[in-house]
């Protein structure tokens, strides 16, 4: 079995783009283009793996219509992940979602994802997934404190089974001494809730951490270290 230190497998530098259009509706309040330059070391059963990628992503959310005040939302997010050791191509997402705001921070949200994985020279596979979440953000002073907390039933091609994760996402925004600058820091642990005989393995998953500048110039440049655990 991987030691603990072989558990520590991926330091990635990102840059992330964002891109706010002007001029479109409120219901689309935010688009994303994040893409991310990754240089990934891993080391499994005393092997070393290094790999550097591309990752893209667009985030997109906003209201629909006027109905409910406004409570009622909807959520968007696709992947495209690319790597050397997979011929260009690792993996790519697609995540549509519905929202109701319960409160102006809270907001509860269903939706489903399809995954496509391109695991190095084997075949690639699909996976479908159902999630829910409650997302909540609030001020603290100068600093914009959020946190995300999604519930994941996953289902792999690989395997008949169900594989049920939980992800705790917190974020933290402070602006620094020049206005049209942020720093940004978030952190996400991923734990899994059960066995499947697709491989994976109930507790500890992986945890996300991030810390980067943001700018607020159009467009936005987001740039950073990144480390996958």
């Amino acid at each position: 079995p991987a030691s603990a230190a072989d558990i520590l497998h991926v330091c990635a530098r990102l840059v992330r783009v964002e891109m706010r259009i002007p001029g479109l509706s409120v219901a689309l309040s935010r688009l994303i283009l994040l893409v991310a330059l990754t240089l990934t070391s891993s080391s499994l059963h005393a092997q070393t793996v290094n790999d550097a990628g591309a990752w893209l992503a667009l985030f997109s959310r906003g209201d629909i219509g006027q109905h409910q005040n406004g409570r009622l939302k909807w959520w968007f997010d696709g992947h495209a992940r690319f790597f050397d050791d997979e011929g260009g191509f690792g993996q790519s997402i697609l995540r549509p979602g519905l929202g109701y705001a319960i409160s102006d921070r809270s907001v509860l949200w269903a939706g489903y994802a399809w995954i496509r994985t391109q695991p190095g020279d084997q075949r690639n596979f699909d996976e479908n997934r159902v999630w829910q979440q409650l997302t909540w953000s609030d001020g603290c002073g100068q600093t914009n404190v959020g946190a995300r907390s999604r519930l994941e039933q996953r289902f792999l091609q690989t395997g008949s089974q169900t594989g049920w994760r939980f992800r705790q996402l917190v974020s933290f925004r402070r602006p620094l001494h020049d206005p049209r600058l942020s720093m940004v820091v978030w952190d996400e642990l991923f734990v899994h809730l059960n066995d499947t005989d697709w491989g994976a393995k109930s507790g500890f998953d992986q945890n996300r951490l991030f810390v980067a500048w943001d700018s607020n110039i159009t467009p936005a440049v987001r740039s950073g270290w990144k480390s996958d655990t």
